[in-house]
């Protein structure tokens, strides 16, 4: 009984040991991304053109829309733009700090660079999912940043702080599933060896988010909260911030995280048993 006592605190502190490492890992990774950032202005100019456009683009379709009408299932102009917004903050988020590594799922697995990785002593999943951070696709965060508090000011929408609390989290939680889901349809590159097409249809998939869940039929609606929650990271959101969303959906959204980043853990897992070395 006293060993296991006195076993315990040990393993507590490897464990908080471990974390902490992987938080400095990931502190350097950034470093050296805004390193490589300042050595190419001209990427972060084009980057910040390219988002500003796409912006541009997903807003004139509301523009054009609203033009005929006040209001659509009950959401008036302002508030798409708000939904706009959010859309700009999450895919930005996304295209920041996971798109970068999981567009190399492909090449991790048949050129053999999965081999160096599993010699290092941190979670090989962490590492495949967070090394590369494209720092300019910040700038689409700031843009979306920018849109929402342009579409709150036009909607007279004045959340107070405990709207605005369930909004980020409901946001990070969005981010946390489509990052989980994307990775499930990545690491099927065990199998599968090339998932590049997967990639481009999960990116148009993202694109439902520009657009309020009711919008949508019912099936779909439910696909788009349950099956590829992309409603959890655009439209509910919005939602908290105008009020009309209680805490339920946020505890939701935290269980469906929790269960999804669980899921895909294991799936993580089983394809390290079926993955057999490129050079071997």
């Amino acid at each position: 009984m006293s060993t296991y006592a006195e076993e315990r605190p040990s393993l507590d502190r490897n464990w908080l040991q471990k974390q902490w490492r992987h938080v400095r890992l990931w502190r350097r990774f950034f470093a050296q991304a805004v390193v490589r950032e300042t050595h190419y202005r001209a990427h972060f100019l084009t980057t910040l053109l390219v988002g500003l456009v796409q912006l541009g683009l997903g807003i004139v379709p509301t523009l054009l829309l609203f033009g005929f009408t006040a209001e659509v299932h009950g959401w008036s102009r302002a508030e798409v733009i708000a939904l706009i917004g959010v859309y700009q903050i999450v895919t930005g988020l996304i295209a920041t700090f996971v798109a970068p590594n999981l567009n190399r799922m492909t090449t991790y697995l048949t050129e053999g660079e999965l081999d160096g990785v599993l010699l290092r002593p941190v979670s090989s999943q962490f590492y495949l999912t967070l090394r590369w951070i494209n720092v300019a696709e910040l700038t689409n965060v700031a843009s979306g940043i920018v849109v929402l508090v342009i579409g709150l000011v036009q909607s007279d929408l004045r959340p107070g702080a405990g709207q605005v609390m369930q909004a980020v989290v409901l946001v990070g939680c969005g981010s946390v599933l489509l990052t989980a889901v994307w990775s499930a349809m990545s690491f099927l590159a065990f199998w599968l060896q090339s998932v590049n097409p997967i990639g481009v249809v999960y990116l148009s998939m993202v694109e439902a988010g520009r657009y309020p869940l009711v919008f949508f039929p019912v099936a779909v609606r439910t696909f788009l909260t349950f099956a590829f929650p992309v409603a959890f990271a655009t439209t509910f959101p919005v939602r908290a911030l105008a009020g009309d969303l209680g805490w339920w959906p946020v505890v939701l959204g935290v269980g469906l995280a929790i269960v999804a980043m669980t899921l895909v853990r294991l799936v993580w897992r089983r394809g390290l048993l079926t993955y057999s070395s490129a050079s071997s």
